[in-house]
């Protein structure tokens, strides 16, 4: 037996010119092919995440606007805190001028 038929093994050496230059030319399809598909599915993940952007913008103005409220809401307890911090502290030092403070 053939030491080629035994382990199957192809040899481009064997072939002729033209067969060598077709198994070239099937190589280099097959890398295009490949080459393309990558490409294509790089160009889809791009228009994927525009098409993202795009519909996230009218969300953007709703989350911006629950973001002024949560502040606004925050500011105003905080200058309630103020004052009543104020008051606290004037009742204080008025006791203190008669007196009474501690």
């Amino acid at each position: 037996m053939h030491s080629l038929q035994q382990w199957k093994i192809v040899c481009l050496t064997m072939m002729s010119v033209e067969d060598v230059e077709d198994v070239y030319i099937f190589g280099l399809l097959m890398t295009g092919f490949l080459l393309f598909g990558v490409g294509g599915y790089l160009a889809y993940r791009v228009i994927r995440k525009t098409w993202a952007a795009v519909q996230s913008v009218p969300k953007l103005h709703a989350m911006l606007d629950g973001v002024c409220r949560a502040i606004n809401t925050q500011t105003e307890m905080l200058r309630e805190q103020n004052r009543k911090l104020d008051s606290i502290l004037e009742h204080n030092g008025s006791l203190a001028a008669v007196g009474l403070g501690g």
